[in-house]
């Protein structure tokens, strides 16, 4: 090869290294010279629309775990796009101390979560260990003496009426727990729910010994957006896992609710390629 060849081949070379390095040079310009406002700007990332079409080019790995950008009311708006019963399912997988925070969120007044409860549950609440003996006589301290009285003559099998209340709570001490439920079977439902209602304002850690079951049919008595409204006090997280069950355009869809400027930041930060992409393109 002689000296021309060489030179000339060497030039060649040069220039397509040049050409390389200035492209790479440019790409790294346009995403550097880039800042908040303008990205926002020309991109028209105010318009939660524009947001959306972005996001879709995103993987849905990566949409979820942008939903850790957004607020409480704004994860539970995701929640709309659901069904009442694909709601119920998700709620169905929530642990009960959540349905109890649902429920008394929707609830004005605890008490109406017994009174909301079938029969049949409130006696197997009653039957619970975390309740003894000793809570159910403070419980019927409480009780009118008519109360007492029914209660007595089931256990003894003899008319106790004539018995003052100290007598009666004297007598009802006698029988094990397991007695004193069978023996409440005898109340009427007003009295009943009375006496569970007052168990658990002593204690409310009682209310978790109400089935799982229960409180979750009660809780699909109440309609969608009362549901959706109840989560507030949800941890965000397990609000983040029943949005994993959108399908990937209303999963971006939620996600495009993300303050523009946090968007900007993000795309600045992670995604520089796409954004030489479209400002180039």
């Amino acid at each position: 090869m002689n000296t021309n060849e060489q030179a000339g081949k060497t030039n060649g070379t040069e220039q397509t290294n040049n050409c390389e390095q200035t492209d790479q040079v440019g790409n790294v310009t346009v995403a550097d010279n880039l800042d908040f406002a303008q990205l926002i700007e020309d991109l028209r990332l105010n318009v939660s629309e524009n947001r959306f079409a972005l996001l879709l080019l995103l993987p849905r790995s990566e949409l979820f775990e942008m939903l850790q950008l957004l607020g409480k009311d704004q994860l539970l708006n995701g929640l709309k796009f659901f069904s009442k019963e694909k709601l119920m399912a998700l709620i169905g997988g929530l642990p009960k101390e959540d349905l109890l925070k649902m429920l008394f969120t929707m609830f004005t007044n605890p008490n109406q979560l017994i009174e909301n409860l079938p029969t049949k549950e409130l006696y197997h609440f009653l039957r619970s260990d975390k309740i003894d003996k000793g809570q159910f006589m403070k419980t019927f301290e409480l009780m009118p003496k008519e109360n007492l009285s029914t209660i007595a003559g089931y256990l003894t099998k003899k008319n106790c009426d004539k018995m003052d209340k100290r007598e009666l709570l004297h007598t009802i001490k006698q029988f094990e727990k397991f007695h004193l439920v069978d023996g409440m079977r005898k109340l009427d439902e007003k009295s009943l729910r009375n006496f569970v209602t007052t168990l658990t304002e002593s204690n409310p850690k009682l209310y978790s010994e109400f089935s799982h079951l229960a409180l979750f049919n009660v809780a699909d008595r109440f309609a969608r957006t009362d549901l959706i409204e109840s989560m507030m006090n949800i941890d965000d997280s397990k609000i983040m896992n029943m949005l994993s069950e959108l399908p990937d355009k209303l999963l971006a869809l939620t996600v495009s609710q993300i303050d523009p400027q946090v968007f900007a930041a993000l795309l600045l930060n992670n995604y520089q390629d796409l954004l030489t992409d479209l400002v180039t393109g």
